[in-house]
């Protein structure tokens, strides 16, 4: 214990200083909000925000009003970012996984008596994890937040004073502006950093293992295909993380689903409504890019290749002609499929359900929705036909037998649970859960509740 609490004071020293001493050098965003109107870079998720003299005011009766600067910050440097509110009752947001949405993101709130922080989750609710009392606090305040990723904490400035060390939970993303009542002003939004402010191009990919909002996995051989979407990258993993390669894609894409053979990998572009093809030397061998309509995620048997989209499946042959289009609006927002045996298995997201199809006639055989909110990923075991599904809303992986009946929900209770589980896949004896920017790895076994392996 004695350790534990010198680390963190060692660890909230050197945050402290990093805090107060070292100031970036380059400004990477800035708005004084002196034009007439607000700039198109910003996004209102919710609240009116209007330019009034040099400030930016919001109102509304909504208690999680903010806006969104919509430029991606990646996790690649440390950043500042500050802004000054004449109101109690506003904030900052940052690291939010999109521009247009208040879903996992952190959240600094200024409030009468002091400051709250925590952050919102998949389903948008706030979850606080600390509170900070600051005696006789008045508006205007400044607020400066610096991130560090490379330690993944975060420290909390309140007009020059250091108040508060928090985990980092979120990597990278969006930052903007929240307020929780109606009138609140803020004079200036920057965010500064050192050298040039990396942005999800081309010019970021390397010979290293990233992962930023995994949404998708898969198994080749005895290792995992990754998806990056917001560099655009798939990349093949060994068992335990160690880099192998990488599939790269120069344009601009939306990467999705990933599956393979023993030839071919597959990987879904939503951006272009197609299915991209790489073979083994993981060069294009084919773009499929019609009778897709928004493609979300993809399968294959030793047969036929199953793509999941907005429709429903279009199944091809292993030669890519489209066989035909099966289960039309049978699902609401469908994310995850799988194949396993004669069954298909799609995780039905608008639905709060899984649904368990025959590979025949893509009938349904089960559905499932013990304890499911917005499942995105699933999976079978081979060896016993047992369902896994992750669901992000419900911050749990749940494990069911063949016949649908509940087996165990898997739920860390260490390392602070799951942030943000959206995919899982069996290889061997393990369990691999997709954490948002983290794998996390279990033995297979009843009360799976203990990773093995934490992959970042």
């Amino acid at each position: 214990m004695r350790f534990v609490l010198t680390l963190l004071i060692g660890l909230f020293a050197a945050t402290a200083g990093f805090a107060q001493s070292a100031e970036p050098q380059n400004v990477w965003i800035e708005d004084g909000f002196a034009q007439d109107a607000l700039s198109a870079d910003w996004k209102p998720v919710s609240g009116t925000w209007t330019v009034e003299g040099d400030r930016v005011r919001v109102t509304g009766g909504s208690e999680n009003m903010a806006m969104l600067y919509g430029r991606y910050l990646m996790n690649s440097k440390p950043y500042v970012l500050e802004t000054t509110l004449n109101k109690l009752g506003g904030g900052v947001l940052f690291n939010a996984e999109n521009a247009g949405a208040l879903n996992d993101c952190h959240v600094v709130r200024v409030l009468d008596g002091g400051i709250t922080l925590g952050y919102m989750d998949y389903s948008g609710t706030f979850i606080e994890t600390r509170s900070v009392n600051i005696a006789d606090l008045v508006a205007p305040v400044k607020i400066r937040v610096f991130t560090d990723p490379k330690n993944k904490s975060y420290s909390v400035l309140i007009n020059e004073r250091n108040v508060a060390l928090e985990e980092l939970r979120f990597n990278s993303g969006y930052a903007g502006l929240c307020a929780v009542s109606s009138g609140v002003s803020f004079e200036d939004f920057r965010i500064s950093g050192d050298g040039a402010m990396d942005i999800p191009n081309y010019a970021m990919k390397s010979n290293r293992r990233q992962l930023d909002n995994l949404d998708y996995m898969a198994v080749k051989e005895d290792g995992l295909l990754i998806v990056n979407p917001v560099v655009g990258i798939v990349q093949r993993i060994t068992s335990v993380g160690t880099y192998v390669s990488e599939i790269s894609i120069e344009e601009k894409t939306a990467l999705r689903g990933v599956d393979a053979d023993e030839s071919y990998t597959y990987v879904v572009d939503a951006a272009a409504n197609s299915l991209r093809v790489f073979n083994t030397n993981n060069k294009i061998e084919k773009v499929i890019a019609s009778d897709l309509d928004d493609p979300r995620d993809v399968a294959v048997d030793e047969k036929r290749i199953y793509v999941l989209d907005k429709k429903g499946i279009a199944v091809f042959d292993k030669n890519l002609a489209l066989i035909k289009h099966y289960a039309g609006g049978l699902f609401r927002d469908p994310r995850g499929i799988a194949v396993t045996g004669d069954r298909v298995l799609v995780a039905d997201y608008g639905n709060g359900q899984v649904q368990v199809l025959n590979k025949s006639d893509f009938s349904v055989d089960l559905v499932i929705k013990d304890d499911m909110v917005t499942p995105t990923g699933v999976c079978s075991d081979p060896a016993n036909g047992d369902i896994y599904v992750a669901d992000p809303s419900a911050v749990a992986v749940f494990h069911f037998d063949k016949d649908g009946g509940f087996v165990e929900r898997i739920d860390p209770i260490t390392i602070r649970g799951f942030i943000s589980p959206r995919d899982v896949l069996l290889l061997n004896d393990m369990i691999y859960v997709a954490d948002f920017d983290r794998i996390l790895g279990f033995r297979k076994g009843v009360l799976t509740i203990r990773p093995s392996l934490r992959i970042d």
